[in-house]
């Protein structure tokens, strides 16, 4: 058996939700939470007693990581260099390559794929078990060769697996190393170990080619983005179990104003509503509905900010465990959720079609073909992610499935 932590996407250097005005107390929060999410994946990694750990590209969000961020990340690795657990790591679209960016060595225990050849690195487990790797890494912002063709077939070993950071598409219609779920299968490896989409994804039908998610999501669109993957592979047998390693959650909840009258009703009216599902950090973002029957004056200052700001004082006072970003009023609707009596796994399979990077810009094709669209969307590379997440939840909220049971 072999037993591995997944990651990728870690983006350990990338700010939250830039345009957010948090105060210096959730600021201090944030600066520190990209580096304590690492230091809790390393610590999975030793309590698990994994054999290796795998980073699946964009560790970094830049190709030019600060000295500390860097030093940081070393000092990590270093932990895992202590009690011999190995690391192999490649390199995306935002931290792509370059030796010189690097101002220290890596740890000994850390292996790098360097370059944008495939590369393959094969190793024996304390088991005496051999296990092969198979990936390349970006040296550039991007690669729109189909670099899955590149890939051995499977190597004479007990385990081989493949890492790379790319997209569902076709070298017509990606900038980052399009790949088709069927291209990987037919390597015939043990685990596609994936990066580059944040929201977690199970890409091929027998469960092996894995996008394992960002473990921090760093935009409320991420609410999905808090866990790594760990793997266990024997002969015939796979498992993988998502393990949170994130330091903040993105929280919505809504509070209803039913009751409230006046404006000093408000502050114990959330009070009482709020909900924090776990003891981490929460940036919440609060819906208000039936407000409708309060005066303009009440709605006005919701509209200003002036509402949020007092409930971010007055909530200070009992507990830094979260705070209020944004507060918004939902209009109330009559309207009734559809149901379809279709299967429930028809959401996913329609959401898992359009993962298909040429089958997503085909809708968009207007969009796509203007000259300053594309550019926008070209310095966007989550957009399509992002965009099939809040699709979901505009479905979930219109509709419901309930199985044919005739």
């Amino acid at each position: 058996m072999v037993k591995f932590i997944h990651a990728a996407d870690l983006h350990i250097d990338r700010s939250f939700e830039g345009s957010i005005p948090f105060d210096k107390r959730v600021q201090e929060k944030l600066l520190q939470a990209n580096q304590i999410v690492l230091k809790n994946i390393v610590d999975q990694a030793v309590f698990h007693e994994v054999d290796f750990v795998l980073f699946a590209g964009d560790t970094f969000h830049q190709n030019k990581p600060s000295l500390k961020t860097q030093k940081h990340f070393f000092e990590q690795m270093e932990r895992l260099n202590k009690i011999n657990i190995s690391v192999y790591m490649i390199f995306g679209n935002h931290d792509y390559y370059q030796k010189e960016r690097y101002w220290f060595d890596f740890p000994e225990n850390v292996h790098l794929f360097v370059d944008e050849e495939v590369k393959t690195k094969e190793f024996k487990l304390n088991s005496g078990e051999k296990v092969a790797i198979s990936a390349f890494s970006y040296c550039h912002p991007w690669i729109q060769q189909e670099k899955v063709l590149e890939f051995p077939s499977r190597g004479n070993v007990d385990y081989h697996i493949g890492m790379y950071h790319g997209e569902l598409g076709t070298r017509d219609h990606g900038k980052y190393a399009p790949f088709s779920s069927s291209q990987m299968q037919e390597k015939n490896y043990d685990y596609w170990a994936l990066g580059h989409i944040h929201v977690p994804t199970i890409v091929s039908t027998n469960g092996r080619v894995v996008y394992p998610g960002a473990p921090q999501g760093h935009t409320k669109k991420e609410q999905t983005s808090i866990s790594v993957s760990l793997v266990e592979l024997k002969k015939s047998e796979y498992q993988a179990i998502p393990i949170e390693v994130a330091e903040v959650y993105w929280h919505r909840q809504k509070i209803s104003f039913e009751h409230v009258h006046t404006t000093n009703e408000i502050f114990s009216m959330v009070q009482r509503q709020l909900e924090v599902p776990n003891h981490k950090f929460h940036l919440m973002e609060l819906e208000i509905t039936n407000y409708e029957h309060l005066g303009m004056d009440i709605v006005e200052r919701i509209n200003s900010g002036e509402v949020l700001e007092y409930l971010i004082g007055e909530l200070s006072k009992y507990t830094s465990n979260f705070f209020i970003w944004r507060i918004s009023l939902m209009k109330n609707t009559t309207q009734k959720q559809t149901i379809l009596t279709v299967s429930k796994n028809l959401k996913h399979q329609l959401f898992e079609s359009y993962q298909m990077s040429q089958d997503f810009k085909q809708i968009l094709s207007e969009l796509y073909s203007h000259p300053e669209a594309t550019k926008l969307l070209n310095e966007l590379p989550d957009y399509q992610s992002e965009t099939l997440v809040a699709a979901q939840e505009l479905i979930n909220q219109d509709f419901q499935f309930e199985e044919d049971n005739e």
